[in-house]
């Protein structure tokens, strides 16, 4: 009875953040024709957009406001409209910009009893509100009123990215200051807001995805839970950003997905829109980009084996591997005892071209493995494909005072290094992703991107010259097995899933 308890509690331990989460909300690839939305490209008023646009469903119809701007120095943000039947092909108004008295950006738009409310971020960042009561003609309300908890006003300063929430005849802002947290304020008036907590509401980090920036970008309410999406950078110069969402039962006490992001390479300003018939994704920034449901696919989930094989036959070892607390575990007590058959590597039943990986892994002290992709069989019965290196990088051996950066932890092995250490202490569970999108691959670590690289790019072709792969002709072109190899170390895999882009 026990040990079915202890099974039980674990089974519930790695689902429950999936169950907090459901896909349909957080599971999204790129539509084929993005980007749905973006600026001219040309000298007018919108020859560029930026940050956060805001869009509702209303009916038949997708209302998009957005901010452009002229690509020269100091160029005024004004508000633009954009409407559209499917929410893919939009027609801009005629009469846009259609607010030109203030700066608006990075807006969120509710409807109340008839009234449109536009909570904008103004010039130097500053939020301000504006109402209209049919989209397009706007009236300037003024700079919101934000104060501590005491009642005295807020410390001087940017405090912008607003997005609101209306529920009960209170109205919830979320705001940030600076991008170094989420504060939430409420008001019953629209004229002064209070803040809940003189902290914020989401905080920066633990991990590095949001290490040095976050801001709210909506707010939803589904299956009795709050999500809020927001967008975050693990950049210290924010030169890259990400969409990410977390879960609060009260709008006040959140709690991160623990596999953000949800979409990075500056795929930000996220928010979802119902279209009737489900959820779909658009990202703001740079330019507006749809993203439809993508279901995964589970490769271990852990209770089976049977999406892989042993790597030299068809069937799964029956030595090596094996299943032990919902871990799919490699040489389980071998260490330094040397105590356990080895079983080889194991690979995927299945070949993936164009996919989407997502894996957690943890390793013993010491320990060297990797996870390999593209792979294939070579005449001389070798199985080879590009490696997600996976190993102590303080504690192995061989690596522990080397300075080849190359076969460190996310590393494409041999190839190319990781651009920062995002490897959690050995013991510890680490979050792996390997995206695969036309010819751009991009390797993740504990939710931040330490490799990208373009198949066959003049950069992948030299690092290949000088690795050992340099004689293997389609070494790293698309289409293969994934592979887990067994390197005689011990490790631990669970939640590995993967779905086709």
């Amino acid at each position: 009875m026990k040990k079915l308890l202890f099974l039980t509690l674990s089974c519930y331990c790695l689902n429950h953040s999936f169950a907090q989460f459901p896909s349909e909300i957080v599971d999204f690839k790129a539509h084929t024709q993005n980007p749905v939305f973006e600026g001219t490209g040309k000298k007018t008023w919108d020859e560029k957009i930026r940050e956060r646009g805001y869009i509702l469903r209303e009916g038949n119809t997708y209302h998009l406001w957005y901010t452009g701007y002229k690509n020269e120095p100091k160029s005024t943000k004004y508000l633009g409209y954009a409407s559209s039947s499917d929410g893919i092909h939009w027609k801009r108004h005629p009469q846009n910009p259609i607010y030109r008295l203030d700066w608006v950006e990075d807006m969120s738009v509710v409807k109340v009893n008839g009234v449109y409310y536009m909570f904008a971020e103004g010039r130097d960042d500053v939020a301000h509100l504006l109402t209209s009561t049919d989209r397009i003609h706007w009236k300037e309300k003024g700079n919101l009123d934000i104060r501590k908890t005491d009642g005295t006003p807020i410390s001087q300063g940017a405090y912008g990215t607003p997005a609101i929430w209306y529920e009960n005849k209170t109205w919830y802002l979320f705001y940030e200051r600076a991008d170094l947290g989420i504060w939430l304020a409420t008001s019953r008036d629209l004229k002064i807001w209070k803040n809940v907590q003189d902290e914020p509401v989401i905080a920066l980090g633990p991990d590095g995805y949001d290490k040095f920036a976050v801001a709210m970008n909506q707010v939803i309410k589904y299956q009795g839970k709050y999500y809020g999406y927001y967008h975050a950078s693990a950049f210290k110069d924010w030169r890259e950003w990400s969409t990410n969402v977390a879960v609060s039962n009260d709008l006040i006490h959140w709690t991160k997905y623990d596999r953000n992001p949800i979409f990075g390479s500056d795929k930000s300003s996220g928010m979802v829109v119902n279209d009737g018939k489900q959820f779909r994704l658009y990202t703001m920034h740079p330019s507006v980009q749809l993203h439809t449901p993508s279901p995964w696919e589970w490769l271990f989930n852990g209770t089976s084996t049977q999406s892989w094989t042993s790597a030299k036959s068809d069937q799964f070892p029956k030595e090596g591997w094996a299943i032990e607390n919902n871990e799919l575990v490699v040489n389980k007590g071998r260490g330094e005892s040397k105590a356990v058959v080895r079983g080889g590597d194991i690979i995927t039943k299945k070949t993936y071209t164009q996919f989407d990986l997502e894996f957690e892994f943890k390793l013993a002290p010491g320990a060297n493995t990797g996870l390999k992709y593209f792979v294939k069989k070579y005449p001389n019965g070798s199985l080879l494909g590009p490696e997600y290196q996976l190993i102590d990088d303080l504690g192995n051996k061989d690596i522990a005072n080397d300075t080849n950066d190359k076969r460190r932890t996310a590393s494409l092995y041999e190839l190319m290094e990781p651009n920062s250490r995002q490897q959690k202490p050995i013991g510890e569970w680490n979050r792996g992703r390997i995206r695969v999108e036309g010819k751009r691959v991009t390797h993740w670590l504990n939710g931040v991107k330490v490799v990208e690289y373009t198949i066959g790019s003049p950069e992948f072709e030299r690092a290949k010259a000088t690795s050992k792969f340099k004689d293997v002709m389609d070494f790293g072109m698309p289409g293969g097995h994934i592979l887990l190899q067994d390197h005689g170390d011990e490790a631990a895999f669970r939640n590995i899933r993967i779905r086709e882009l």
